[in-house]
């Protein structure tokens, strides 16, 4: 892909967050709907973080998820997202928390304007599948990574090609169409096959080796689940939604030798 149609595609990815940035936290899966489930992002990343305070830079932080959760924790955090209006909404959250110390900026995933060697750690979560160039991105993600950091990377299984996933989710946004009275399938952040043809990580065959792609950038590996938050998650879901999220997520944790 020429850098032209690279930017002409990652245009179109930030009109399109643009537009979710104000409603984004409402969705299951994406911002907090429980204490129980908050507690459980917190247990599960300062378990990933052995260092504390770290300096870290999350990647596609979107409406500041993970940024927020990790100066809880007390670290150190630098968010960067290609769409200012989810920035705008994170800039907000961590004003109203009292987390004014956390920078965030415009940033491209794939070209960062950080130093090497410069965080402990470098993390994402639900980011890999809207890039265009997912090794380049990760090789970026080492290069700023101290030696010795940690890459973390928080995945799902959302375009492995399964009838199981497909079937509960058919089943359950008929259930919430029902419910809500409303056309649940409708979904106005839908990406059009033009741009999903031009994300490798939203086909079956990529997605599947997201795990060997990151091992293949010289890190050491270990990959984790995230059973308790999902558990968490899904408690407080109505039926209809929790088959409309069947997805399982997969933690990569890279360390820079």
């Amino acid at each position: 892909m020429s850098n032209e149609n690279s930017l002409e595609v990652k245009n179109k990815i930030s009109t399109i967050w643009d537009k979710c940035g104000s409603s984004y936290d409402n969705s299951y899966a994406h911002g907090l709907k429980s204490e129980k489930e908050k507690q459980e992002w917190l247990k599960l990343l300062d378990s990933m973080i052995p260092i504390n305070p770290s300096k870290i830079l999350d990647v596609g932080a979107g409406t500041g998820f993970l940024s927020l959760l990790l100066s809880e924790l007390g670290h150190q955090c630098k968010g960067i997202d290609l769409s200012e209006g989810m920035l705008s909404r994170a800039k907000l959250k961590a004003q109203e928390s009292g987390f004014k110390e956390i920078v965030f900026e415009i940033g491209d995933a794939e070209n960062l304007n950080e130093p090497d060697n410069s965080y402990d750690v470098v993390i994402n979560r639900h980011l890999v599948w809207t890039l265009p160039h997912p090794k380049k991105a990760i090789a970026e993600w080492v290069r700023v990574l101290k030696p010795g950091g940690r890459l973390i990377i928080i995945d799902g299984d959302w375009f492995h090609d399964s009838f199981s996933n497909k079937a509960k989710i058919f089943i359950g946004t008929c259930l919430v169409s029902v419910k809500e009275g409303k056309n649940a399938f409708k979904n106005v952040g839908n990406y059009d096959d033009e741009l999903i043809s031009k994300l490798p990580m939203m086909h079956d065959k990529n997605a599947r080796q997201l795990v060997n792609l990151v091992r293949n950038s010289g890190l050491d590996i270990e990959v984790r689940d995230a059973k308790y938050v999902e558990e968490a998650e899904k408690e407080i879901m109505s039926l209809g939604y929790r088959l409309k999220n069947p997805y399982k997520r997969t933690i990569i944790i890279g360390t820079k030798m």
